[in-house]
């Protein structure tokens, strides 16, 4: 993957130095499990070329109320343009109330230095609602639909409510979707092979269910891929209920599985504490593939997981490194409010993890230098309910357990302009320098817990990252309100040149 440094540690601020002692109770810094290669920060500024600042992006924008059908924007990123944080194309899909997921190109680059290099010209839109798998070409700022994957198609397989996609850089390897449903729309976790040739699903050799399915994350230099538990589709098209965070072992599933990818098989099913581990939303291993770390992040449990493989037995172990506190407060819907995590990024250096919380407004930042002593860094308050509805207020908080987590002042956004809703979903460009956020998860949730964020759209904001600071940028915002037929949310974010979540490095 290119040159590997280890890590060198600077002596921490006063404030650092409290925050760590305050993550010393998840440490494990003595009788470490052995490992083939100890982890080590990739370098970026040693890449043997210098990557280009991001200029474009494709984001994906769901109608949010569901009238007009959703869509596909280029938007431009180029400060020194005069188009900057505009729409310069679009393409609609085909029908109302698509619900896409979490999309992805159709080829992954094997290594840094090759991503700026890589030709992509597919990128693939699975829909959570409409159980549809869309590929969507795109050339010199132009869209167009390559192929459409019926519901029915996912049907035949036993499959629903598609999410997540995932690329292998080798020729000839099909692109990977997951599943979150059965044929009858109950809970099951599957994967999807698409042809890159003539984008059909692939027959599969063997069987890759498990009893709910989510996000994944693949490792091909190691043959192995880590899948997460999500819960029923009903759970997430109806909203969430407090019944539900009362009785999350029988809501949402709480258990990470490791696969072989190659011929497939399940290789470990890992048991998470249901009230830290339920509803894992993100899995991402580093991208150093040397090392077999990976990271992964609970909505319900509000907690962050180190995942780590003993070298001698093959086994692989979740320790809870981090976890958001609920905050206990009055006149909102529930007694107490979890951060409900929805999104994480690590950067392309492997040292920082930003995590987003939905409810909480706040994106955290965490230095991951060494994965088993994970503290936090900085953190960055963007909406949230209590911007959102000034009459929700946290009641007398443990100063101790909560100083970190409280959502700092209020920030306003360009020209004055409110964020609607909270944090959802990130992107981050390859040298870690901008955070791209937008505020859109799934739209049952988004109208559950921020009705404007249905009734006047969705926004993305930039927020930079300069020394240990977390800056919010005062001249980017792309806002979906005043769309013609809108209004839009916006959801997920690509770059054309590849990005932090883009590809799996060999």
């Amino acid at each position: 993957m290119g040159v590997c440094i280890s890590h060198e540690y600077s002596k921490p601020s006063a404030q650092q130095a409290e925050i760590l002692q305050d993550f010393a109770k998840f440490s494990k810094t003595e009788e470490r499990p052995p490992m083939a290669v100890e982890h080590e920060l990739y370098d970026y500024r040693l890449a043997e070329e210098e990557q280009d600042d991001e200029l474009f992006a494709v984001v994906c924008c769901p109608h949010s109320i569901g009238f007009d059908r959703d869509k596909l924007a280029l938007i431009d990123l180029d400060p020194t343009s005069s188009t900057f944080c505009t729409i310069l194309s679009e393409i609609h899909l085909t029908s109302n109330g698509d619900e896409p997921g979490r999309m992805n190109w159709a080829k992954s680059a094997e290594s840094l230095s090759e991503m700026s290099k890589l030709a992509r010209r597919h990128i693939v839109v699975p829909c959570m609602n409409s159980g549809k798998i869309y590929v969507i070409g795109f050339e010199k700022e132009r869209f167009w639909i390559e192929k459409e994957i019926g519901s029915d198609d996912l049907t035949r397989k036993d499959a629903s409510c598609p999410y997540a996609v995932r690329s292998l850089p080798l020729k000839g390897a099909p692109v990977h979707v997951s599943t979150l449903g059965d044929k009858f729309g109950n809970g099951k976790g599957d994967f999807l092979l698409i042809d890159r040739r003539t984008w059909e699903i692939r027959k599969k050799s063997e069987p890759t269910s498990s009893a709910f399915g989510g996000d994944f994350s693949l490792q091909p230099r190691h043959n192995l891929l880590i899948s997460s538990e999500w819960g029923h589709p009903r759970l997430l098209r109806e909203g969430l209920s407090p019944s539900e965070l009362e009785n999350v072992s029988e809501s949402f599933g709480s258990r990470l599985h490791v696969w072989q990818i190659s011929p497939p098989k399940l290789l470990q099913s890992i048991d998470l504490d249901s009230s830290d581990g339920s509803l894992v939303v993100a899995v991402k291993f580093l991208h150093n593939a040397d090392c077999n770390h990976a990271f992964a992040i609970s909505a319900i449990g509000s907690s962050v997981f180190h995942l780590h493989m003993n070298t001698l037995s093959r086994e692989w172990t979740a320790d809870k490194v981090a976890h958001v506190p609920s905050l206990k407060v009055e006149n909102w819907q529930s007694d107490e409010m979890p951060a409900l995590l929805t999104d994480m990024i690590i950067s392309m250096d492997d040292r920082w993890l930003y995590v987003c919380g939905f409810l909480h407004g706040i994106v955290w930042r965490f230095d991951i230098q060494d994965p088993f002593r994970v503290s936090l860094h900085a953190k960055i308050n963007i909406g949230g309910i209590f911007e959102s509805s000034p009459e929700v207020r946290v009641k007398t908080a443990n100063a101790m357990e909560d100083r970190w987590w409280l959502p700092p002042e209020a920030r306003s956004l360009p020209r004055g302009t409110p964020f609607r809703g909270g944090p959802a979903l990130m992107q981050l460009s390859k040298d870690g320098s901008r955070l791209y956020v937008c505020n859109s998860f799934y739209k049952a949730w988004d109208a559950q817990f921020y009705p404007e964020l249905i009734s006047d759209g969705g926004q993305m904001v930039r927020v930079d990252i300069i020394g240990d600071e977390m800056r919010l940028n005062e001249k980017f915002l792309v806002d979906m309100k005043g769309q013609p037929n809108g209004p839009f949310v916006i959801r997920d974010i690509k770059f054309l040149d590849g990005d932090c979540t883009s590809d799996s490095f060999l």
